[in-house]
């Protein structure tokens, strides 16, 4: 029986879901707009399907303890807000793993991380379809699917919230070992903070829904959900903009000096140069060609265009060279210059490619 309470609850989470839900929807058409190809990227179908799965549960939830469809919940009712659910989470699972697959080394790492997560959380959502609609029917089947789903529906939480703490911390992990320490990506290391603050807000929204589990009436729980998934596509919209932020900015060396670490060198070297680093004017003078490499890291596409990164190797090493030529009369006074800066012209570059296998992730290994 749904009492005024209940109603003033369910009424607040919907508020709260349309008014956050107002914002996430603008930031996904802009992140829509600003993609290249919009009908053609997997994020984008992914991210409007999440909003729609989290707007659907909204309505059906709210005219049910409405009593739109009467006292006493239906086998289509509860068929249709679970089946609601299932793209939920299958679809937010999603959107993290297609982030890391941004920074992943290897694309048959990316497809165990997809249909691993996909066979786990599909197996939760089967044994979830089998129990929670004959426990909340009116009587139920029997008293020990109430029992069981009474035990069942917090460990399903559970599960789910251990996937979503493993995937982004695994996220975390790949950018401090493999960009950071491994690449000397000194940049990206906010990357992983910031996905460490809000890996805790996210796991805080599993633990909310959790605890609503012990409120006596089901509908406020299924109320709140939106709310909870609402916050986390906004999360997972927020990294996607920082990730190609960072990818397509100049290299900028180490961020505690804030200075622009270009590297310059002789085309490598002198002796690398060879006879053709040398050109005769008309004045037989010897002029020196010094090439000047500018490296960033960036990816191709517009902004939350994930499928840009990926068509780049993920995120990846530009260099920009240009070409100078130095007289003699200027080579000595430039390495004077030089012993005084201290550069070396024999400097490898500071930011390497992130992987060294064509195509990735979507190509072969």
């Amino acid at each position: 029986m749904t009492s005024q309470s209940d109603i003033q609850v369910a009424s607040l989470a919907a508020g709260f879901s349309m008014g956050f839900g107002i914002l996430t929807v603008w930031e996904a058409i802009k992140q829509t707009r600003r993609n290249r190809n919009p009908l053609r990227s997997t994020y984008i179908y992914m991210l409007w399907g999440e909003i729609a799965a989290n707007l659907i549960i909204l309505i059906v939830g709210y005219l049910w303890i409405d009593g739109h469809f009467g006292d006493k919940p239906t086998i289509p009712l509860l068929f249709f807000i679970l089946l609601s659910w299932v793209f939920e989470i299958q679809l937010l699972m999603q959107i993290i793993i297609n982030r890391i697959a941004v920074i992943a080394e290897r694309q048959d790492t990316i497809q165990k991380l997809k249909y691993g997560t996909a066979i786990i959380i599909t197996a939760i959502n089967i044994a979830v379809f089998c129990i929670f609609i004959p426990a909340h029917l009116v009587p139920p089947v029997s008293q020990l699917y109430v029992d069981i789903n009474k035990y069942w529906d917090r460990t399903s939480k559970c599960l789910i919230l251990l996937v979503d703490a493993a995937l982004n911390y695994y996220f975390s992990r790949s950018v401090r070992k493999r960009l950071v320490e491994q690449h000397g990506l000194i940049k990206y290391a906010p990357l992983a903070k910031f996905n460490d603050k809000l890996m805790v807000v996210s796991i805080l929204m599993d633990v909310m829904l959790i605890c609503l589990m012990s409120h006596p009436n089901p509908i406020v729980f299924v109320q709140f959900h939106p709310v909870a998934y609402m916050v986390k596509l906004n999360i997972e919209m927020s990294m996607a903009t920082l990730i190609t932020k960072l990818a397509r900015e100049a290299g900028l060396g180490d961020e505690d000096t804030h200075e622009h670490d270009i590297s310059l060198s002789y085309a490598k070297n002198r002796s690398q140069a060879g006879p053709s680093g040398v050109h005769h004017t008309h004045r037989n003078e010897a002029v020196l060609m010094n090439t000047y490499h500018t490296t960033t890291v960036g990816g191709r596409g517009s902004d939350e265009d994930f499928d840009g990164l990926k068509d780049m190797n993920g995120i990846h090493r530009r260099v920009d060279v240009r070409i100078e030529s130095t007289s003699n009369s200027d080579i000595a006074s430039n390495h004077e210059h030089d012993k005084v800066r201290g550069r070396s012209f024999d400097r490898v570059e500071d930011e390497l490619s992130l992987t060294n296998n064509p195509g990735h992730p979507r190509g072969g290994v």
